[in-house]
């Protein structure tokens, strides 16, 4: 499994292993769902997981290229592992958890995000899934858009994208979906409600489904019936600035510079303080993942990386 011996890569010269309890990360590794468990890589090219009872027998079916252990207790699993120093993500668990880790191991190292330069880059077959969650969202959205009219409530509107999101396919919702509308598009994460969707209004719709366990994450915007010209002027800028944004991505280059392209264009057109998020993130096994396109990202732009582009322009 590639991914298994780029983590082992990744730990030579810092650590005899990686250990994460992270839900995210264990799917990532493992492929395999489940609200506890316990995955180890080590830097010999070994691989475990420890689940309990209720995950045990389903991880011994389905879980490829690792050790499946009944869970019996951080000593139980360091004597399993035989590792003398361990690194960790402080990012990805908790203080509790660090602390019952460094009781089990000799040594244990910090490194946050250590696993996010493998997965930030997507094989064949994660790329297929990432595209599939995607044309499911859209087929979803375009099945429904006849709903999409006055006197609609968010609410309404959003029950049915969520619906359609299966009938194609998907596996629910990626992040809690957005529908925005009228003042309420202007606030990025606005909390969707009963309000009724009028003429004149401009719609934001944010949403996404999963697929085999990726995400996809959509934005788009809609103006219904006759909206003023200011309004149309806006949208129009908005679509500019993502198209620069889109054929800014080149592997070799700095995130931050796609982001400063984007944001250079809408502060040409008068709106670059209203622009008021960064342009963009990664997407994967979770919604938000490296690379991040933003003013402060140190990360450059690989093949294989798959990211949003969505500049915003939000008036109060």
């Amino acid at each position: 499994m590639k991914r298994l011996e780029r983590v082992g890569q990744l730990l030579l010269g810092k650590a005899d292993a990686y250990l994460t309890v992270d839900e995210a990360e264990n799917f990532y590794l493992t492929r395999f769902p489940s609200t506890f468990g316990v995955s180890v890589v080590t830097a010999r090219g070994d691989a475990y997981f420890f689940t309990d009872g209720r995950y045990l027998e389903k991880a011994k079916e389905e879980v490829r290229g690792f050790k499946v252990l009944e869970w019996k207790g951080w000593d139980r699993l360091a004597q399993e592992v035989g590792a003398s120093s361990c690194l960790v993500s402080p990012d990805r668990l908790k203080l509790s958890t660090y602390l019952k880790v460094k009781e089990a191991f000799p040594s244990v190292l910090e490194e946050e995000g250590f696993l996010n330069p493998v997965r930030a880059v997507k094989d064949e077959e994660e790329l297929s899934y990432i595209v599939r969650a995607v044309q499911i969202a859209e087929l979803a959205l375009k099945s429904v858009l006849h709903l999409l009219k006055p006197g609609v409530t968010e609410l309404e509107f959003r029950r049915e994208l969520i619906s359609a999101f299966f009938r194609f396919g998907g596996e629910g919702e990626a992040f809690p979906t957005i529908v925005a509308s009228g003042e309420g598009s202007a606030i990025p994460h606005w909390k969707t409600s009963r309000k009724e969707i009028r003429d004149g209004e401009a719609v934001v719709i944010d949403f996404g489904t999963r697929y085999r366990g990726f995400v996809s994450d959509v934005t788009r915007t809609f103006l219904v019936g006759k909206v003023p010209s200011e309004l149309k002027e806006i949208y129009d800028a908005v679509y500019s600035a993502q198209q620069l944004g889109i054929k800014a991505l080149k592997s070799g280059k700095p995130c931050r510079s796609v982001d400063a392209e984007v944001r250079s264009y809408l502060e040409e057109k008068g709106y670059g303080r209203y622009f008021v998020h960064s342009l963009g993130h990664g997407i994967g096994v979770e919604v938000h993942e490296a690379p991040t396109l933003s003013s402060r990202s140190d990360e450059v732009l690989r093949e294989g990386n798959v990211v949003t582009v969505e500049p915003g322009v939000y008036v109060p």
